[in-house]
């Protein structure tokens, strides 16, 4: 792409990708990243809002829980670690619904947090709506013809560039295929075009 000064701009891909690297090396290199959030990503924690200029979160009862320290989950990801003080909740009237059976309200949250947010922000306006579809009727189409007709279901190569080549052949057989069924109309007639229009993928 560098060398015909092709400048990848957007990329869409599937919530496979959904990981805070990937956000962060893609918004590094100044590329839009429409990829879906997991489900499990919550932007938002009830009853606490953020403050992200102070990097604190507010509870209901106007108590402050700043960031405290970095720590590591059981999986090696790295997150943020926030938390009340203990004199805070003990005398707070919320505590038997908030925190009943701790000293203090403790908030765990991913370094990448910031970077899931916007993507977050970002899949639910009108054009995410609009990627969404796209990646529903173009990449994951492909990517079922390839596991259940083409015998990816499985790698029978060791390494990545044996994976690589796999892939790359089995990708050509479906272009072929899909070339092979081609039928272009006779010029001046509505749908004709360059071969190449079949290579949407």
């Amino acid at each position: 792409m560098r060398v015909h000064e092709l400048r990848l701009r957007d990329l869409l891909a599937d919530a496979g990708y959904a990981n805070g690297s990937n956000y962060a090396l893609l918004e590094a290199q100044e590329v839009t990243a429409w990829i879906p959030v997991f489900g499990q990503y919550k932007a938002e924690i009830e009853g606490f809002t953020y403050d992200a200029p102070q990097d604190v979160y507010h509870c209901r009862a106007g108590k402050v829980l700043p960031f405290r320290k970095y720590d590591t989950t059981t999986d090696g990801h790295w997150s943020k670690i926030y938390w009340a003080t203990c004199q805070d909740c003990q005398q707070c009237p919320l505590k038997p619904t908030c925190v009943p059976g701790a000293k203090r309200k403790q908030l765990t949250r991913t370094i990448y947090d910031a970077l899931y947010r916007r993507a977050w922000l970002r899949q639910h306006t009108r054009r995410g709506q609009r990627m969404r579809r796209l990646c529903q009727g173009t990449a994951e189409p492909v990517f079922g013809n390839l596991i259940h007709l083409y015998g990816l279901r499985r790698m029978n190569v060791r390494g990545h560039a044996g994976a690589h080549k796999t892939m790359l052949l089995t990708a050509i057989a479906y272009n072929l295929k899909k070339l092979l069924k081609y039928r272009p109309q006779a010029p001046g007639k509505p749908g004709y075009g360059p071969a190449k229009a079949c290579f949407s993928r």
